[in-house]
């Protein structure tokens, strides 16, 4: 019912041929593509910990290590996929070598044709390399456009988390000026604008009595020399403007604190000064009108 075929031996020999031929290559080529993607793993959490050593052994700041550490990370992550990923099409056969260079001839073009881009990229390695700002530092952008903490600084945006806890997305080439609050110290100024009938000697002497308050109670908020005292405790600088708008005679409060503690202690600063003016009888100015009785008076003679 089944005849033998004489042919079958001839038939079994070929296959076993073709899939000496074909079978262990595609086997060996799937090897070699495991192989490399485990390799790239296992790079990619060496490149972790040799980064992350490295940065730990420098003096940089904390939150510019963190910002140095991601980018890095972030960077070495592409490169590694990427010629992973190359490596893996030669493995298969592909030409690897017209790939990169049509990759070269589309990053010319796509670099004369997107040219925010390229600043985008070009600002954000200065902003790093310059460190401008770092993650968790407090800024201000173009003259208070946007105000609020940073969130991430890469090479193409900025990312800036307001007070309203929106995050704001800049461009880096958008970016230019910059006012950072975070660099290690600040200079807290604080103005208050009395009547000009006002004795200078009653306000030094309230500024005086919230200095010796904030220094025994809240003396954390300032910078500290070597002893642990304020350098720069809070202090009259002066009557700064007495025309004011007519509102009278300002007086300028300076104090040297912990760039953390910048906008705390210039909130104190405020309330405890309108405290203790308030106490000394001495009121804040605000628009008056003044009627001078005797002139009326006088053309009420004539």
């Amino acid at each position: 019912m089944f005849p033998w075929n004489e042919d079958a031996q001839p038939l079994s020999s070929a296959a076993l041929e073709l899939w000496n031929t074909y079978g262990v290559t595609a086997l060996d080529k799937t090897f070699v593509i495991i192989l490399i993607v485990g390799l790239t793993w296992l790079a990619l959490k060496v490149r972790t910990m040799v980064i992350s050593k490295i940065f730990r052994l420098t003096r940089l700041e904390e939150k510019q290590r963190n910002t140095l550490e991601s980018l890095l990370l972030s960077f070495t992550k592409y490169v590694f996929v990427i010629i992973a990923f190359l490596m893996c099409l030669s493995n298969v056969g592909v030409e690897v070598g017209p790939i990169i260079a049509g990759a070269g001839v589309i990053g010319l073009a796509v670099g004369f044709g997107a040219q925010t881009l390229v600043k985008d990229l070009i600002t954000g390695f200065f902003i790093i390399f310059e460190d401008q700002f770092s993650v968790g530092d407090y800024v201000t952008i173009n003259n208070g456009e946007i105000n609020g903490t940073v969130v991430s600084v890469g090479l193409r945006a900025t990312k800036i988390r307001t007070w309203a806890q929106h995050v704001v997305v800049i461009q880096n080439s958008e970016i230019r000026i910059s006012q950072n609050y975070n660099r290690e110290k600040m200079r807290a100024i604080v103005n208050v604008s009395v009547p000009y009938e006002t004795d200078p000697a009653d306000v030094e002497g309230a500024v005086h009595a919230v200095s010796e308050h904030m220094v025994d109670t809240m003396k954390h908020l300032f910078l500290l020399d070597e002893k642990g005292e304020p350098i720069e405790p809070p202090q009259l600088y002066g009557i700064t403007d007495v025309e004011n708008n007519a509102l009278g005679a300002k007086y300028t409060v300076v104090a040297l604190v912990k760039d953390v503690h910048y906008f705390t202690a210039c909130k104190v600063m405020r309330q405890f000064i309108v405290e203790q003016l308030k106490a000394g009888g001495i009121h804040i100015s605000y628009p008056r009108r003044v009627e001078r009785k005797d002139v009326e008076m006088f053309y009420q003679t004539r």
